[in-house]
């Protein structure tokens, strides 16, 4: 058994050794960790050392800890390495990896790289994918049975294509033309007779995916499944990879970053570095269409100016109503953001999810709108105040309930990602109505309330 290392204690160890020029030492410290250990420490290195790390490492030992980084990550330490040593290095990753890699170079200097490949075939027939679809992300065929074979048959095929026994996932039959047909569990295989067919213990119900499905997709099928490995195939059925639980987990991670970014109308790929040009495209614009936006429930605000002039009080409490209403409308528009990522609804759920959030947008509107009531009466001492406040803190929740359902279903229905701007529409729509329902209620009552 191997304890996990503390990261921070392990790259300030390596940083000493660089910072006393023991380049050699720090090399042999990074090899004896894990890759993911190595990768990590290296990617927080400064150009200069990244550079004397790479030129002291083998590319086996390169590319196993090029796997355990980010694609941004790769090309980062990648450009320390000359084409040959380049080539060196993509040749003994995974192929989906190296794809990877290949796919953020510039194309001339991709081309120059696989040139120098010994294996670049497997490689140049995964970056025909679209890298987002299943296609992206899987690997290459695995060695596959045939249905005539004796059991006794594949083990040899076993021993003789597996390297070791971590690449064996599933054992998936296919026919002469590389049509997937059946599979075979390796427990069913180590059981069964050594004259039986593969054809008599596999299963046909196999559950595969096309290669253009979607990589969030993907990861869904898998976990709801609860598979290791899923078999990518094209149109007409024929195997063309596979893609294992571990490609999805970094699958997961990203679209949930997206997702949690797109939430705050922030770009997917953004840092908290990222260069200043690079945060500005990202962000200035949802802060300009913000702006719009607040300007909008300013001028709601604006129609009722004779009101708040005649009580001025009610701009104390004007906060409280849109606040509770913006806080209620991203409760409900972040879950449903993530139940329609997570397959677990769709547009046919719209009534039933409304009818559920609507029930909640009640019944915290009467708890929160009788506690704000009473607190408004006993600080100001107006009965009158307490019942206009409460009324429109039900009814804005009950709004907030409707606008967190209802956005994110619609940016669904016309093909929009609904995490990237429902937030700015949940909160316009709780700020104008917030604001209307209050100082219109207001307005009406203004002669028991001054």
């Amino acid at each position: 058994m191997v304890d996990p290392i503390n990261i921070n204690d392990a790259t300030t160890y390596v940083l000493t050794l660089l910072d006393n020029n023991n380049l050699d030492e720090a090399a042999v410290y990074l090899r004896d960790l894990h890759p993911a250990d190595g990768a990590e420490i290296l990617t927080m290195l400064e150009p200069e050392q990244q550079a004397g790390m790479v030129e002291r490492l083998q590319a086996t030992e390169l590319a196993m800890v090029f796997e355990q980084m980010y694609q941004e990550d790769m090309l980062e330490v990648a450009q320390y390495l000359n084409t040959e040593d380049l080539a060196d290095v993509l040749d003994e990753m995974e192929p989906d990896t190296a794809a990877d890699l290949l796919s953020e170079l510039e194309p001339a200097e991709a081309a120059e790289v696989i040139e120098q490949m010994d294996e670049a075939e497997q490689v140049v027939s995964l970056m025909a994918y679209d890298e987002e679809s299943a296609g992206g992300i899987m690997n290459t065929t695995p060695p596959c049975l045939r249905r005539w074979m004796t059991v006794e048959e594949a083990f040899a095929f076993i021993k003789k294509h597996y390297r070791d026994a971590n690449e064996i996932f599933y054992l998936y039959v296919v026919d002469r033309f590389y049509r997937l047909i059946g599979v075979v569990n390796l427990r069913a295989l180590i059981l069964a007779e050594p004259s039986q067919t593969v054809e008599e213990i596999m299963s046909r119900d196999v559950i595969s995916v096309k290669s253009a499905m979607d990589q969030e997709e993907v990861a869904q099928l898998l976990a709801r499944y609860d598979l290791l490995a899923v078999p990518v195939v094209d149109n007409t059925g024929r195997l063309v990879g596979l893609i294992t639980h571990d490609d999805v987990v970094d699958v997961l991670e990203e679209e949930a970053t997206e997702d949690i970014y797109r939430l705050a109308q922030v770009g997917g790929d953004s840092e908290i570095f990222s260069s200043m040009g690079h945060t500005l495209r990202n962000r200035f614009p949802w802060l300009v269409i913000n702006m719009g936006t607040a300007f909008l429930a300013s001028s709601v605000v604006s129609i009722f100016e004779g009101t708040i002039a005649q009580a001025a009080l009610l701009a104390a409490f004007m906060p409280i109503v849109a606040g509770q209403g913006g806080n209620a409308g991203t409760q409900t528009m972040t879950i449903m953001v993530r139940s329609l990522a997570l397959g677990e609804i769709d547009s046919r759920d719209t009534l039933r999810a409304l009818g559920h959030e609507l029930l909640i947008g009640i019944l915290h509107g009467v708890a929160l709108g009788i506690m704000v009531g009473l607190i408004a009466w006993l600080w100001k001492g107006n009965p009158m105040l307490g019942l206009v406040i409460g009324l429109a803190m039900l009814g804005n929740l009950i709004v907030a309930s409707i606008a967190g359902v209802l956005v994110p279903m619609f940016f669904k229905w016309v093909k929009l990602d609904p995490a990237l701007a429902s937030g700015v529409f949940v909160t316009t729509a709780t700020d104008v109505l917030g604001f209307s329902l209050f100082l219109g209620l207001a307005t009406y009552f203004i002669r028991w309330i001054i």
